[in-house]
């Protein structure tokens, strides 16, 4: 970990979005199980808190992005990171909006009873990414809105990151404080206004800070990893770390901590998931064993398609779930995580290298005419 100049892919970083992911499929599907809808025990309560998974993802962005472009104090080239960015989100993203699609139209249809002409609306806001924005046109796969807040944060990093990454490492921990504090008193001033419970939901500015705080996590841990010493340091207490901020984490729901829920969505445990990065990352023998298994990998490469896709499934299960409870819920979950896998293989790599490979064409076109020019 000393060495900060060629950085191999983080593996535990990369199963561990397996579990976020599945823990927010999990949030929004385990109360279609009729058994289920009205529990309230402890289980109940760890599951009501999965939708905290979509900042931890924010957080974790972040964190990769920045470790990737800035880790070795490049300059970012703005055209090439947007359209990489661009060819790693939006096939996926089509692909799972196209397969909410009638289920969608059914509901505006026969359900709501919504205009085309607002229909027409919700389209094309999550067609281009903005219906965080504009919470009244939500509806075409829920979960979507996430990435219509990374799509804006895409938008800022080439400059939130830089100035980030410019800055002293003993301004970085002040830096961080403030921009943790600010954030979460931001949303507590929010949760005060009139401003609508969706509204402050899907806000990207109120959940700028925890993608901020990932650029952060990431310098520190860039930090760490060019002493040996602290390098050492953090490799030996990691699993301690990863236990501890679990503990604090799940000790909200088993003891029922009053905590506001607004809070609680927007990032308040940010402090604790950084830990978490900072463990999974720190290139401990035991949890780098654990969490670098081929099929949890594989697995945490397919937690985008899962998130964006078990929504639309769920609505698709929803009848045979709601008739034949927890063996038809397993077989939704089989079902979500298998074509999440298959995705990975037949969908998103595949779109990914045909948009880059298109673009390194015309790259070469350009400069080619350019010469003879």
């Amino acid at each position: 970990m000393a060495n900060t100049q060629a950085r191999p892919k983080i593996l535990p970083l990369t199963s561990i979005r397996f579990f976020a992911a599945l823990y927010v499929m999990l949030f929004h599907s385990v109360p279609t199980i009729p058994s289920q809808s009205d529990h309230h025990g402890v289980l109940a309560r760890i599951l009501m808190l999965g939708n905290i998974a979509v900042p931890f993802f924010f957080l974790l962005s972040g964190f990769i992005l920045a470790i990737v472009y800035l880790a070795n104090s490049t300059a970012i080239d703005k055209h090439k990171f947007y359209l990489a960015r661009f060819a790693r989100i939006y096939p996926m993203y089509v692909a799972a909006m196209l397969l909410d699609l009638p289920h969608f139209l059914y509901t505006q249809r026969y359900v709501t009873h919504e205009t085309w002409r607002h229909t027409g609306a919700v389209i094309l806001t999550a067609t281009a990414l903005m219906q965080a924005w504009f919470v009244s046109l939500l509806g075409l796969n829920p979960p979507g809105w996430s990435l219509s807040a990374e799509a804006f944060f895409y938008l800022l990093f080439p400059f939130i990151g830089t100035i980030v990454w410019r800055m002293r490492e003993r301004m970085l921990l002040p830096f961080a404080v403030f921009v943790y504090i600010g954030g979460t008193l931001l949303v507590q001033i929010i949760s005060y206004t009139n401003v609508g419970w969706w509204q402050q939901a899907c806000s990207p500015l109120e959940h700028l800070y925890t993608f901020v705080l990932g650029i952060c996590v990431a310098k520190l841990f860039v930090w760490i990893g060019a002493d040996e010493v602290r390098s050492r340091t953090l490799q030996r207490y990691a699993p301690l770390l990863l236990l501890g901020s679990l503990a604090a984490f799940f000790a909200v729901p088993i003891f029922e901590i009053p905590v506001r829920e607004q809070l609680l969505q927007h990032g308040v445990e940010m402090p604790l998931f950084a830990l978490i990065l900072l463990a999974l990352a720190s290139g401990n023998v035991v949890l780098s064993t654990l969490f670098s298994a081929n099929w949890l990998v594989v697995l945490g490469e397919a937690s985008f398609a899962l998130y964006l896709i078990h929504v639309p499934l769920n609505s698709f299960m929803r009848r045979p779930i709601e008739r034949y409870g927890m063996p038809a819920f397993l077989i939704y979950v089989a079902l979500t995580i298998g074509l999440s896998v298959a995705c990975i293989q037949w969908l998103e790599t595949p779109a990914r290298r045909w948009i880059m490979e298109k673009e390194r064409t015309r790259r070469l076109k350009t400069e080619a005419t350019s010469v003879m020019a």
